[in-house]
């Protein structure tokens, strides 16, 4: 999620990133919790897991029910975040959904990208039907992770989230055998809940709450314990209380919070524990003042690196973050230009929310400082100079953060990335340099900007050619030729599929995208031949059985004698 609490995690703390099924050794506090998902799980067609933001359903589902099913024989599809990326070309098959598309990746990572685009969710899932020795179906366990990115404003297209909602719910409707578990932040639990209720799905909800006191020095005191004494003495109850003790700006204890956030002890911890290891000494400083003093450098760094992200000065977020602590200013959020002294840019407020520093009420429409122990170092940033020593913008870092920005529908965002990284010197490896094209031409085919998209998407198969990357060059060639044909190159558009056809036997959904684009240039025997290929290659790739049906029922009216009108 960031560089600056996720690049240099190390020791007992994981910082602010998930918990992945390899940290399970560190993942404690939470059995009871854990047994209630899997049973919920196993026992319901759809569980939805809810909390906060920062509470820890993601790491609760990763490194707990997950890897806890898996371990008694069930059959559990692949976690992970949507992302729209730029491996296969969004012009190779635009009609399906992008949403789809990203779920189909993660849940078959193998299978992506030469045989899960262009399937539907349904398809997929038929697909991966197991039966038992007594010829029994097999349960199939799914996650749809952190479903607030499809519930919140945002600028992705409506139809995009609502036509994917509605293909989710249609495939736990038509799969008897899937059990589906989604995570949702609370903010955004009612409306969840209104797209389950009209579909009348019989379902579990999971609440998932911070830690009592003494379930946090527990976890502090196991993770502490996974790696010895190395540095100094430790004690986890005062890193415990210092999670709950809420300050005034000046430095005066105010109040000390009921439960404990989790992320706020992995940040506090991760914090501290670089601080000991830097300066070998204590675990916890005994002044409070270098407490908060490590505090305000990590929140300088998450400030600093969701202004990058976002291109923005780092006093913007700053200012916005103070506001809500100086004047309670908890509105909603305003128009998208950039004012220190004004409204924020949902798409920060966003970032700022997924580094769990804010979160939402009333589905989205106002904010919190998420946790109040921020409240003085967040204020000591108004009054200390920081110049952070963090780690250069990396190739996999800027790519990162522009797929991560086109998923969240901030397309111009994602667009300047992509053209920072390809005018950036030096230049980008190979490999990075053409994903960056195929990015900006998938956002230039979705803006319509068809010529535009074409020479990026051939600047991005020379590239891979170069270095020897077959299967991708013909990905990006076969979204050139549709970009060319429906900008009106239908000569050059037939020239590519000409070169390409033959040459994808073993890929079917690719298959499916060169059928697609020669029914579009009017020749629909060639085009059925693809596609009947693309259906024997893949056993389910459902735009290629779309778009064979199409091609034969309007090959079937043209047929179809005229009757005579009777007069009367």
């Amino acid at each position: 999620m960031t560089r600056a609490v996720l690049g240099r995690a190390h020791g007992p703390f994981v910082g602010l990133r998930h918990y992945l099924a390899r940290d399970r050794p560190l993942f404690l506090g939470r059995d009871e919790e854990t047994e209630a998902v899997a049973r919920a799980w196993t026992g319901h067609r759809l569980t939805v897991l809810h909390g906060d933001s920062g509470v820890g359903k993601t790491s609760l589902v990763r490194a707990g029910a997950a890897p806890a099913l898996a371990d008694q024989g069930y059959t559990v599809l692949p976690t992970g975040e949507l992302r729209f990326d730029p491996v296969f070309p969004s012009a190779v098959l635009p009609a399906q959904n992008p949403y789809t598309r990203a779920l189909l990746a993660v849940w078959s990572p193998d299978a992506f990208p030469t045989h899960v685009p262009g399937t539907s969710l349904i398809d997929f899932l038929r697909a991966r039907t197991e039966t038992d020795r007594y010829g029994r179906s097999r349960p199939v366990f799914a996650v749809l992770d952190q479903t607030e990115l499809l519930l919140r404003r945002s600028h992705v297209p409506e139809r995009w989230r609502k036509d994917f909602l509605e293909e989710l719910f249609g495939a736990l409707e038509a799969c008897a055998d899937l059990h589906l578990l989604v995570t949702v932040r609370s903010g955004h639990l009612d409306e969840l809940r209104r797209l389950v209720d009209k579909r009348e799905v019989e379902h579990a909800e999971v609440a998932l709450g911070p830690f009592t006191p003494d379930t946090a020095r527990s976890v502090v005191a196991g993770c502490l314990a996974t790696v010895g004494s190395r540095i100094g003495p430790m004690e986890p109850g005062r890193l415990v209380e210092e999670a709950r003790t809420v300050r005034t700006p000046d430095g005066h204890p105010d109040h000390r919070t009921k439960d404990v956030e989790p992320a706020l002890v992995q940040l506090l911890g991760l914090t501290l524990w670089e601080e000991a290891a830097e300066q070998q000494t204590t675990l916890v400083p005994e002044d409070d003042t270098e407490i908060d003093r490590a505090l305000t450098g990590r929140l300088a760094e998450l400030l600093e690196e969701s202004a990058a992200e976002h291109l923005v000065p780092p006093d913007v977020p700053q200012a916005w973050l103070r506001r809500l602590v100086v004047c309670g200013d908890r509105g909603p959020t305003g128009p998208s230009h950039v004012d220190p002294n004004g409204p924020l840019p949902l798409g920060i407020v966003h970032t700022l929310e997924d580094r769990r520093l804010v979160t939402t009420h009333t589905e989205g429409t106002t904010w919190v400082l998420r946790h109040p122990r921020l409240i003085r170092p967040l204020m000591g940033l108004a009054v200390s100079p920081y110049a952070q020593e963090m780690r250069a913008w990396g190739e996999e870092d800027r790519l990162s953060v522009a797929i991560s920005a086109r998923t969240r529908g901030e397309f111009v965002l994602s667009a300047e990335h992509s053209t920072q990284a390809l005018r950036s010197r030096p230049a980008s490896g190979p490999g990075t340099h053409a994903l960056f094209t195929a990015l900006s031409a998938d956002l230039a085919f979705e803006r319509g900007e068809l010529r535009v998209a074409a020479e990026y998407y051939a600047e991005a198969a020379r590239t891979r050619e170069s270095v020897g990357e077959g299967a991708a060059v013909l990905r990006l060639l076969v979204a050139e030729a549709r970009s060319r044909l429906l900008g009106g190159e239908r000569a050059s558009a037939l020239n590519l599929v000409s070169a390409i056809t033959g040459r994808v036997r073993g890929d079917p959904s690719l298959r499916a995208g060169i059928g697609q684009v020669l029914w579009l240039a009017g020749q629909p025997e060639a085009a059925l031949d693809e596609l009947e290929g693309a259906l024997r290659g893949g056993g389910g790739v459902s735009e290629a059985r779309r778009t064979r049906d199409e091609i034969r029922d309007v090959e079937a009216k043209e047929q179809t004698p005229q009757r005579h009108r009777w007069r009367g």
